[in-house]
């Protein structure tokens, strides 16, 4: 299979080489800490259930880049969107 060239434009360097997508910013709302999951919010507000495994000792109100529902890291304020 091919990849389709992306007429939009959205392909760069910033995306992953292996599905093109990037990472998303989102805001912690709750944790569960036996599961390791976490509900996170985007910048539009739509809720996801997110994996946290990779990111130590998140808190609520914490930004994390979510890429294929997994937390990769916690943003620090001067990363995070506004």
């Amino acid at each position: 299979m091919t990849r389709q060239p992306d007429p939009a434009g959205h392909c760069g360097a910033d995306h992953c080489i292996t599905c093109a997508d990037e990472g998303v910013p989102m805001r912690v709302s709750r944790l569960d800490a036996a599961s390791g999951l976490a509900v996170c919010v985007d910048e539009a507000g739509r809720p996801a259930t997110i994996e946290t495994g990779l990111v130590a000792e998140l808190a609520a109100g914490d930004t994390v880049l979510v890429h294929a529902g997994v937390a990769l890291v916690r943003l620090t304020p001067q990363e995070a969107p506004a």
